[in-house]
Formats: C-alpha cells, sequence, structure tokens
C-alpha cells in the first residue's frame, strides 16, 4: 500500500512539473518553418536600403539591416536581389538569404500612357508655338 502511494505520488509529481508529451514534436524556438513562406519582394534605394518582405500571413514589412523580424530573425544586408537574415546562435541554419522574387514593373515606364511620351509631345507643342 506504502509503495503504490510512493508511485502514484512520483508519477503525479512527474506530470505536474511540466514534462513534454513525447508524441507532441518540440516547439521550434527558431521558426524555420516559416522561412520559406516568406518572400523577398524587391528594395527601396534611399539613404538607407530597405527591404519589402511578405511573410505567410501575407502581411507586408519593410526592413533595414540590423532592424528585427517579428519572428526574431536579424537582417544583416538588403540588396536590390537579396536580403540576408540571422536566424539566431542555436537555429540550423543560423543565416539565411532570400532571393528576390517577381519581376519589375516595366509596363508603367514603357506603355502608351508613360510619362515621358507625353513630356515630348508637350515640349514639341511647346516648340511649335515659339516658331509661330
Amino acid at each position: 500500500m506504502i509503495a503504490e502511494r510512493v508511485v502514484f505520488a512520483c508519477a503525479l509529481c512527474l506530470l505536474l512539473s511540466g514534462m513534454r508529451d513525447p508524441f507532441q514534436p518540440p516547439p521550434d524556438t527558431c521558426q524555420l518553418a516559416q522561412l520559406n513562406q516568406w518572400q523577398f519582394r524587391g528594395m527601396i534605394q534611399g539613404k538607407h536600403a530597405v527591404g519589402i518582405l511578405r511573410d505567410a500571413g501575407e502581411h507586408w514589412h519593410r526592413v533595414a539591416a540590423g532592424e528585427l523580424l517579428p519572428t526574431g530573425w536579424r537582417v544583416v544586408s538588403v540588396t536590390v536581389d537579396e536580403l540576408h537574415i540571422s536566424t539566431g546562435k542555436d537555429c540550423i541554419p543560423a543565416q539565411w538569404r532570400w532571393k528576390r522574387e517577381g519581376t519589375q514593373n516595366e509596363k508603367m515606364d514603357n506603355g502608351p500612357g508613360a510619362l515621358r511620351p507625353a513630356l515630348r509631345q508637350h515640349s514639341d507643342n511647346a516648340a511649335r508655338h515659339v516658331d509661330r
């Protein structure tokens, strides 16, 4: 009877002490499963390079070198074609690079309603009025 109580007390202590369920996968503290779900869509060049990212929930983020992402990853560098992050010291891989996805919208600059032909046409009209 005393032995049963001791075994029951030990089992109860183990259950209440917060042991991890061995049938569940270990927690992903580095959130590495999300790496493939984020997308680097482009960069804005100004005083500092700013990267444009879209996360797994399709939310947009503007990030610069040195900033932390909501997942805890740190942005190392941003270039036109690539965004480099550090996932953490204890994470494997500790570094990750996203290549830019998508294409640049060149139709906007080369289409029939583009600004350059309109300016050229306006300047031609101004030249005609001056000659008369």
